[in-house]
């Protein structure tokens, strides 16, 4: 194994012991959409409507459009997928 897949192996047991709604309040909304992305290959479709609903609430209006727009994207079908 190289050192960049180790390091990457790391990165996501790290990121799986993180719950998704602190990895979503600590990412800049920058980068917002590919963290959500990446995020639902590895947790429930729950878990990720739960950690949009919390950073939304948290935001600050001035990113309400932007977040809405990620949430509908991603989180918007109600139907688990596995």
């Amino acid at each position: 194994m190289s050192a960049l897949n180790a390091l990457l192996q790391v990165r996501r047991n790290l990121e799986e012991e993180i719950s998704a709604v602190e990895l979503l309040k600590q990412t800049p909304l920058t980068r917002l959409e590919e963290m959500v992305k990446g995020l639902k290959q590895h947790r429930t479709a729950a878990e990720m409507r739960k950690a949009m609903v919390e950073r939304i609430a948290r935001a600050p209006l001035s990113e309400f459009e932007a977040l809405k727009t990620i949430y509908l994207k991603y989180c918007g079908d109600t139907t688990e997928k596995s």
